[in-house]
């Protein structure tokens, strides 16, 4: 069998894996797996508003994509991580208020770039539902502590990779059994 020699940019990325391989290993690392994903607190990491980020880019954003799409959504996305922390040290973790503050400043922040995109209507269009989906997944979850993937988009009428995105970015949490994923309201809704 003939294998392929490696370019520079293969060599480049095996020289870095080992590098990062040989770093966790010698420093040790923690092998326990945990059963819920709190999105609330992953949405804090820049790495993981990225992920978010290019999760509603993906799942809403036509093929032929424009650039200030993902600059709106990215300024959407930084608001909601940098809004949460304030709102618990100001005090406001008293039940629904925090689920409730970022909800409604998504909801007039989403309103104000519909407002502004009057002109452009596919990006207008877009944003408008995101908004309307968030308002749905806010409605359901009023009546429904912890729900399947599969029933969320059943009773939405909305797919998943379009659902998901949303209720990382709300700060829901995702508790997985084997293959079963049941999203879990966040504590302050």
């Amino acid at each position: 069998m003939i294998t392929p020699e490696l370019n520079d940019p293969f060599r480049q990325a095996i020289l870095q894996v080992d590098r990062i391989v040989g770093a966790v290993t010698e420093r040790g690392y923690d092998d326990v797996s945990e059963e819920t994903d709190d999105y609330g607190a992953l949405l804090q990491s820049f790495e993981f508003r990225k992920l978010v980020t290019f999760g509603i880019y993906d799942g809403y954003f036509p093929p032929k994509r424009h650039e200030f799409e993902l600059q709106l959504l990215t300024e959407l996305v930084d608001a909601v991580a940098s809004s949460k922390p304030v709102s618990f040290l100001a005090g406001a973790a008293v039940a629904g208020v925090v689920g409730n503050a970022i909800y409604d400043m998504l909801r007039k922040t989403i309103g104000h770039i519909v407002r502004r995109l009057k002109n452009v209507k596919r990006s207008r269009d877009t944003f408008q539902e995101i908004g309307d989906n968030l308002a749905r997944i806010r409605a359901y979850f009023r009546t429904h502590n912890d729900v399947r993937t599969d029933e969320i988009c059943r009773d939405l009428g909305i797919e998943a990779h379009k659902i998901e995105p949303l209720l990382k970015l709300l700060g829901f949490r995702r508790r997985r059994k084997r293959k079963r994923q049941v999203w879990l309201r966040p504590d302050s809704w």
